[in-house]
């Protein structure tokens, strides 16, 4: 053939043409993040366009078909939309305010400045200028133990140029933390009172009954708390005038629905609360009800969500706090969840019985008391007293009524507030609903009896669950009728009169301030007690469950507990704190929280595999991997009614196999109590015995009256172990079967679930160290006056522009990827392939490099993706600039989750943390991933013959492929198995391009399976394989996002699996990926990654470290590589010494290269 010799060498090459290229060289689409789509903007236009004089108005009338239809939003590159309630857009979109750092969970800028420019002294009031106010907010807003950010911020406030010491010498500190504590009703008042919710001081009595039995009978008034709260009016006016929550505050609801390319038919997505079901029916009903007389301004429903829970203030002691948290639905679930936005409004401090009740009943009663059952009903009439103050008349007539407010956006709109939802524990949720804790009905949403609470998942539980729903009706009218048995005839609180009225449906003798307050609006306290996940799931039924089965192995063989331990700390850590190391004995359960439990369950099936008998280990396996299941679905930050179907039918497996645990396992072991749990009840008794000696010296005198702590330490019998039995006749186990229910009504659990007030409770406790520890509460409320009034006066004067670090810079979340532009860790070509010379990693290192080079080289040119091929003879026409390959240590993958947000993957070689995944080759196998562990991070500079003055960076990963054992299958309840390959398979090891990784994996060993190398000798140093087990587990429940990926096809936003294919399953959308893929754009302006001295010629793997944090550290100091003086070109077959030979006579002969330009 005759060779057109003016042809470049890459124009000479034949191509292949029509020939799809293969997955691993097609990088999927990374779409980056976006908010739900906002109001076109030619709709804006008009109505920015209204006069300021026209009152612009929400059109208020329900949408039917014979009206008007639904205003909607265009659909995004996800498939979303949004669909109003009214046929007009609305006049506030928060979303148009969003910006990508809203939906990003990687850090990436740092906190606004100050306006630098001058202000007014009084603008910083009650602060006499700049400086002393930054004093004063680096103070109280931080944190009270200092760290190394906490003292740069100091460092930034005196090292400012305008920074005078004689603006804070003169400071009269203590007037002005007065003056930033002082409430509404007490002292003298400031300038801030005209939008600020300060704390009051309310005396709180109840009736104390007195039965007929004692010497006084009679009902008398006592003083039982002096409540610190804030008037819930004045919290709602303080919030709508703040600017900047504004912003992100809706006022209207809209339903998000979900129509990607894949799907037949548009689905409704839960996520948000002012997307839900309930907000839109509130919404409906408001704008459906008359308005006010003379008012047509627009009306917006405020939506209120409580939390409450008593906390521990200090470690050792008896000190507590029992705050009310109350949170805004109309904001984001995503800035709630965070503790740097200060979304959490302190509404109350609420106070228990206080120890001279006793001495007040004993008054009464000759000293006897009034008994634990009338003590239990004070403390219930006290709980309810507390709540009657916050949901004081102005309250209610603003919830008829609503209240005006000029928004700030000039608009005035009046405001109805409504309860939504109170999230509290089982103890607190009895409270609530004032009911029996663990009565004979002892749900909070429904009468069905203990004995039936197993029946979760069943057909008639369902149906029951809506059919014996509790309602106020029935329960006000028992009530009335046993409160006036105890208070007009003076009926005991626990008499026989008293339990044959309310026993039955487990009710007690308490009024319930929200149905009696609220009842006449509509409000149904029974459905806001929504569910808890931490509580009844983690800390209830998984619990429960790992307790049975650490009983199980004791029975079997204590060995095995030993067995249990050791391969939970070998289970490798993921993540940054997804999957934390397991470093103590997890059998002894101790000082575990909710999250570590978490952990437990999420890697429980590799650990629990293998240790219980054959007839029984399937049984167990497929319990844990359903609960596994049911939970990753359970904590969905955003669901579709695919999934929620999906959660629907694991619901009901989830119940078949817990009886079947109950009924095919457990009869089989006689179990008994663990250790901890006989040291447990030896404590309760021992307490028990203390109390009884304490109350028989009460009468005694002087010295011989018991001390405490001579109490504490009475020796308690030697306990014997008693049977423990399985049971899920439990309000738990119950509660389950409303997770379903509550998310299609309110949206998703993390919205309303106890985890975000868990995490409040650390802004008391950090308080509480800076009080007397006397009258704390009065000065917790003073403190939390003035941090919220300093932050108020800071945000007056923030410029808005956020600081950029350099660092962020180089860890831009926009990019697919990050690898650190640093090269001064090298090695020379010839002395990395001659330090490495046997090991099996090695082998044709060099050949496929190039080969997987220029397949990438020429896609980047090539007409179409089929145009490019990488023959053994095109090896010679690329060369590596200095004949160097750069190391890294990190490599940071960026990637768009389920619910459509920012996250980040941190890969490092030498630590657990090396697993990755990508889309499969070929999906007939019917795995749509395949997975491998990187063992080096790299990047050279390619030069190509035809064009020797431009170099390539390439950046690439070496990797060890695993491959597949069993694919991972939802319905047979099946986690996926792989297995390294063969260190002599030709395919052992390869090369991938970071742009088609999807994200990082967690891989658990197969501890059933043994290793592969018991006495840990290894052939391969760079494969590590001494530590190879025979197989492993890919571990689907790791995170919510993984959880998604298998359901593939439901993930709203993992575009690669919306395809248009037809679905494999009705319950489960299996789809393959798209064909083609777009490239995403990479700035080469990233921070120089620092360099690492090595004290060595060559790049040597260091010692294993778990501290990702320090890896880009390590690069720090100048690295000196040694080069050799041979710049060589390997050809496919051919030795090196020959090819360097080659290579020599070429370059003199042919080519002047000139690599430092």
């Amino acid at each position: 053939m005759k060779i057109d010799e003016g042809l470049s060498l890459a124009q000479r090459r034949t191509k292949r043409t029509g020939v799809r290229m293969p997955q691993r060289y097609r990088q999927y689409e990374d779409i980056l993040p976006q908010p739900p789509p906002s109001v076109p903007g030619h709709v804006a236009q008009q109505l920015e366009s209204v006069p300021p004089a026209i009152s612009i108005e929400v059109p208020t009338t329900a949408c039917t078909p014979s009206q008007s239809v639904p205003f909607r939003t265009p659909r995004n590159v996800f498939g979303l939309m949004r669909q109003f309630f009214s046929s007009s857009p609305p006049s506030h979109d928060p979303e148009e305010a969003a910006t990508f750092q809203d939906i990003n969970s990687i850090p990436s800028v740092a906190p606004a400045e100050l306006d630098s420019h001058a202000e007014p002294r009084d603008s910083f009031y009650p602060y006499p200028n700049q400086a002393s106010f930054n004093l004063g907010h680096w103070y109280w807003n931080g944190s009270v133990q200092k760290s190394q950010e906490s003292f740069k911020e100091l460092l930034d406030i005196v090292g400012r140029p305008d920074f005078d010491p004689e603006d804070v010498r003169q400071t009269h500190w203590d007037r002005i933390n007065s003056q930033l504590g002082t409430s509404v009703n007490n002292e003298e008042g400031y300038e801030w009172e005209d939008y600020d919710a300060g704390w009051h001081k309310t005396e709180v009595k109840i009736q104390v009954p007195f039965s007929r039995t004692t010497a006084q009978p009679d009902a008398r008034p006592y003083v039982g708390a002096q409540l610190y709260h804030r008037p819930l009016v004045s919290v709602i006016r303080e919030k709508l005038a703040n600017v900047h929550d504004n912003e992100h505050f809706h006022y209207e609801p809209y339903q998000l629905r979900w129509s990607p390319p894949h799907l037949p038919h548009e689905v409704n997505i839960q996520g948000e609360l002012y997307t839900s079901p309930m907000f839109m029916d509130a919404h409906r009903e408001l704008q459906a009800s008359p308005g006010e007389p003379g008012c047509d301004l627009p009306r917006v429903v405020t939506a209120l969500m409580f939390w409450s829970d008593a906390t521990q203030l200090t470690t050792f002691g008896n000190t507590r706090l029992w705050p009310v948290y109350m949170y805004f639905g109309n904001e984001s679930k995503y800035r709630r969840c965070k503790p740097s936005c200060h979304l959490a409004n302190h509404v109350a401090y609420f106070q228990k019985l206080p120890d001279s009740f006793k001495d007040f009943t004993g008054t009464y009663t000759e000293g006897k008391g009034v008994g634990r059952e009338c003590n239990t009903h004070c403390h219930r009439d006290l709980f309810q007293a507390q709540w009657k103050v916050l949901l004081d008349d102005e309250f209610l007539e603003a919830y008829e009524h609503g209240i005006v407010i000029l928004c700030c956006d000039g608009m005035k709109r009046r405001f109805y507030p409504r309860v939504f939802t109170y999230s509290a524990d089982y103890a607190e949720k009895v409270l609530v609903a004032t009911i029996r804790q663990l009565g004979g009905c002892p749900c909070s949403r429904c009468l069905i009896p203990t004995n039936r609470l197993h029946h979760l998942g069943m057909n008639r539980d369902r149906q029951q669950c809506k059919t014996l729903a509790r309602v106020d009706t029935s329960r006000s009218q028992l009530v009335a009728t046993a409160r006036s048995l105890i208070y007009e005839k003076n009926f005991g609180v626990d008499s026989t009169a008293v339990e044959s009225i309310l026993k039955p449906e487990s009710w007690v003798p308490t009024s319930n301030v929200f149905s009696d307050a609220l009842g006449s609006f509509g409000f149904n306290i029974f459905i806001a007690l929504v569910v808890d996940l931490l509580h009844e799931v983690e800390l209830g039924v998984w619990r429960m469950l790992l307790l049975h089965l650490l009983r199980i192995l004791t029975s079997l063989d204590k060995d095995l507990i030993h067995e249990l331990d050791r391969r939970y700390r070998q289970v490798p850590p993921f993540g940054p704190a997804t999957i934390r190391r397991f470093c103590l004995n997890v059998s002894e359960l101790s000082n575990m929280a909710a999250r570590n439990f978490e952990d437990l369950l999420q890697c429980s099936i590799p650990v629990f595999d293998g240790l219980f008998p054959d007839a029984h280990n399937s049984i167990i396996i497929d319990l844990l991997f359903t609960l596994s299941h049911w939970h990753g679905l359970a904590k969905l930050r955003m669901h579709s009614d695919l999934s929620l179907d999906i959660l629907d039918q694991q619901t009901t497996d989830l119940g078949e196999q817990f009886r079947r645990f109950k009924d095919k396992v457990c009869p089989s072991y006689q179990t008994q109590e663990l250790d901890r749990e006989v040291g447990a009840r030896s404590r309760r008794q021992t307490k028990k015995a203390a109390n009884g000696q304490a109350s028989q010296g009460s009468n005694t005198k002087g010295k011989e009256k018991a001390r405490p702590e001579q109490s504490q330490n009475l020796p308690g019998p030697k306990q014997s172990r008693r049977n423990k039995s399985f049971n899920i006749q439990t309000y738990k186990f119950h509660v389950l079967g409303d997770y379903v229910a509550c998310i299609r009504r309110f949206g998703t659990t993390d919205s309303y679930s106890t985890e975000p007030g868990e995490l409040e409770h650390r802004t008391p406790k950090g308080r509480y160290h800076r009080t007397d520890r006397n009258t704390f509460v009065r000065q917790l409320t003073q403190i939390e006056r003035r941090v919220a009034r300093l932050r108020r006066i800071k945000q007056r004067h923030q410029d808005g522009v956020p600081r950029t670090d350099v660092h962020e810079i180089a860890n831009d979340p926009k990019l697919h990827h990050h690898i650190g532009q640093s090269e001064r860790i090298y090695d020379e070509f010839g002395q990395y392939l001659r330090n490495h010379k046997g090991d099996p990693a090695m082998k044709d290192f060099l050949p496929k490099l190039k080969e997987h080079i220029l397949i990438r080289l020429e896609s980047k040119i090539a007409k179409s993706p089929g145009e490019t091929s990488a023959r053994s003879d095109q090896h010679n026409s690329i060369f590596f600039k200095r004949n160097r390959i750069y190391h890294h240590n990190l490599a940071r993958f960026n990637y768009t989750t389920y619910d459509v947000r920012r996250a980040q993957d941190v890969v490092n070689p030498r630590t657990p943390h090396c697993n990755i995944m990508l889309l499969q080759d070929d999906d007939s196998q019917g795995d749509h991933y395949r997975y491998a562990k990187v063992i080096g991070i790299h990047h050279i500079n390619v030069v190509r013959a035809a064009n020797v003055y431009e170099s390539h960076r390439i950046e690439f990963l070496f990797v060890r492929w695993y491959e597949s054992v069993q694919t991972h299958t939802w319905s047979t309840c099946t986690l996926g198995r792989v297995h390294f390959r063969p260190l002599e398979s030709q395919d052992a090891f390869g090369f991938v391009d970071p742009t088609d990784v999807l994200r990082a994996c967690h891989i658990i060993p197969a501890f059933s399976r043994g290793q592969r190398n018991p006495d840990e000798c290894g052939v391969s140093t760079l494969a590590g394989d001494k530590h190879d087990w025979h197989e492993y587990y890919i571990n689907s429940f790791v995170d919510r996002d993984t959880v998604m990926r298998y359901h593939y096809g439901l993930g709203v936003g993992h575009v690669y699996s919306h395809d248009t294919d037809v679905l494999e399953d009705s319950s489960l959308v299996q789809v393959t990926p798209h064909a083609d893929t777009q490239a995403i754009m990479r700035t080469e302006n990233e921070h120089l990654e620092s360099g690492e001295n090595l004290g060595e010629s060559t790049f040597r793997q260091p010692p294993v470290d778990d501290d990702d944090d320090d890896d880009e550290q390590d690069e720090d100091e100048d690295y000196v590589g040694v080069e050799d003086p041979n710049l060589f070109d390997q050809g496919f077959d051919a030795s090196t010494d020959s090819l360097v030979l080659a290579l020599d006579d070429m370059f003199t002969t042919c080519h002047n290269f000139d690599y430092e330009d």
